[in-house]
C-alpha cells in the first residue's frame, strides 16, 4: 500500500508554513509515504502578503513556489507531489482544499479568491473536487456542506479545536459526503499524523481526485482511529 498526505504546506508560499518545501518533502520520504499533495493558501490576504501586484499571472508565479520547489524535492527522491490548494472566500474564513486541477487551471481563473463559495461550486462543481477542510475548527458552525463534494472527517492539526466528531456527524447526516483526512502540517511536528492508503502511485492531481471519487483509498489517522471506524460505516451514496 502506498501513503500519501492530502494536506500540506510550505513556508516559501503559505504565511502561516513554517517548514521549507525540500524539508517537507524529506521527512515525509523518512515517514515512508510515496507523495504529497501541497496546499497552500490561497486567499486575498495571503495574495497581498505577496506584494507582487495585481496581475493574476505573477501572482500564481509566486504562489506556486513552494509547490514547485516540493516537486524537484520529491522528483529527487521518487516521491509523489501533487497539485491542490487550500483556497478561502472573502465572505468568511472556511477553507477548501481544491483537488483535480494543475498549474494551468490556476492561470486560467484569475481572481478565484473573489468569488463566494456558491459561485465557486455552481461553476466547477462539475470539473474540480471541492473538499471542506477542518469545517468546525476553532468554534466555526456554519458549513455550506451544500457546496462542496466532501470534508475532512478528520484535520490533526494539533493547535486547532477541529472538533473532529462534528465533522463526522455531518458525513453520518449527508452520506454523499466523500471523506478524506489530512495532517495540515504547518511546522515541525505536524507531519505524518494522517494518510490515505492505496494500492496505486497517485501522480498527480488529476489521478488523485479519481482515487477519492471513486473510493480507492483508506483513510489512516492513528490519533482518531475510532472517528475513522465510524466513518467507514457509513455507506457512501
Amino acid at each position: 500500500m502506498y501513503r500519501y498526505e492530502l494536506h500540506l504546506h510550505t513556508s516559501e508560499t503559505s504565511k502561516c508554513g513554517h517548514v521549507t518545501a525540500a524539508d517537507q518533502i524529506k521527512t515525509y520520504h523518512t515517514l515512508g509515504y510515496q507523495g504529497v499533495c501541497v496546499t497552500d493558501h490561497l486567499h486575498n490576504a495571503q495574495i497581498a502578503y505577496f506584494n507582487v501586484g495585481d496581475d493574476w499571472n505573477v501572482i500564481v508565479d509566486r504562489y506556486l513556489v513552494g509547490y514547485r520547489a516540493a516537486k524537484k524535492a520529491g522528483d529527487a527522491l521518487g516521491m509523489d507531489v501533487i497539485f491542490g490548494i487550500e483556497l478561502r472566500f472573502p465572505e468568511n474564513d472556511s477553507d477548501y482544499l481544491i483537488y483535480g486541477i494543475d498549474e494551468q487551471w490556476l492561470y486560467d481563473h484569475p481572481w478565484i479568491t473573489r468569488m463566494d463559495h456558491q459561485a465557486f461550486f455552481d461553476r466547477f462543481k462539475d470539473e474540480v473536487l471541492i473538499i471542506h477542510a477542518h469545517p468546525y475548527r476553532n468554534g466555526w458552525d456554519v458549513v455550506f456542506y451544500d457546496c462542496v463534494h466532501g470534508i475532512e472527517v478528520v484535520n490533526c492539526n494539533p493547535r486547532h479545536d477541529n472538533r473532529n466528531e462534528l465533522a463526522l456527524k455531518l458525513c453520518e447526516e449527508n452520506p454523499h459526503l466523500y471523506r478524506t483526512v489530512g495532517s495540515d502540517a504547518h511546522q515541525i511536528g505536524d507531519e505524518g499524523r494522517a494518510a490515505i492508503l492505496v494500492e496505486e502511485r497517485i501522480r498527480d492531481s488529476y489521478e488523485l481526485k479519481d482515487v477519492i471519487t471513486s473510493g480507492r483509498f483508506k483513510n489512516q489517522a492513528p490519533e482518531f482511529d475510532w472517528i475513522l471506524k465510524e466513518s467507514e460505516e457509513i455507506p457512501h451514496v
